[in-house]
């Protein structure tokens, strides 16, 4: 438990609301908290499994513009974006299908899809009818965040 209450202390720092609250999803997924970010509309839902160390989420936000992305990270060793653990959601520019992809972001200069460093599963994405994106699934939280007690998340 004591992770479960770091995670949501450090997560409500970022402000709560009763927009995220109000939304519900088509796959009748629950979750024990939800928080409204501070930036870009966008929300977090979540429910951590303290026996298996797994991390439920749904993260929703809306694309800067109709053919954008979006992106949630945990970051497990500083608080910028190089070494974030990156899932990003978007629409195929070729297929017009939604699509989620992974990404490990060593540098700043370049960003390539590649496999993160820890476990991700049962991950899809959905397009919303206003136009904002879903990115959906489980995070295996490292057992160095679960010792260490903290986590940096990028959106």
């Amino acid at each position: 438990t004591t992770l479960t209450l770091f995670i949501w202390a450090l997560l409500i720092s970022h402000g709560f609301s009763l927009t995220c609250s109000s939304q519900t999803f088509t796959n009748n997924n629950l979750y024990t908290h939800c928080l409204d970010l501070p930036t870009l509309t966008s929300y977090l839902h979540f429910t951590y499994d303290e026996s298996n160390t797994t991390l439920s989420i749904t993260f929703i936000a809306t694309p800067s513009k109709s053919n954008g992305w979006i992106a949630w990270a945990i970051n497990p060793t500083r608080t910028g974006r190089v070494g974030a653990q990156s899932l990003v959601a978007y629409k195929d520019s070729s297929t017009a299908a939604m699509t989620v992809k992974t990404y490990n972001i060593s540098l700043y200069s370049s960003v390539v899809q590649s496999k993160l460093d820890f476990r991700v599963w049962d991950f899809r994405e959905e397009e919303m009818s206003d136009g904002s994106m879903m990115i959906l699934g489980k995070v295996k939280v490292p057992m160095e965040l679960v010792v260490k007690g903290t986590m940096n998340q990028i959106w």
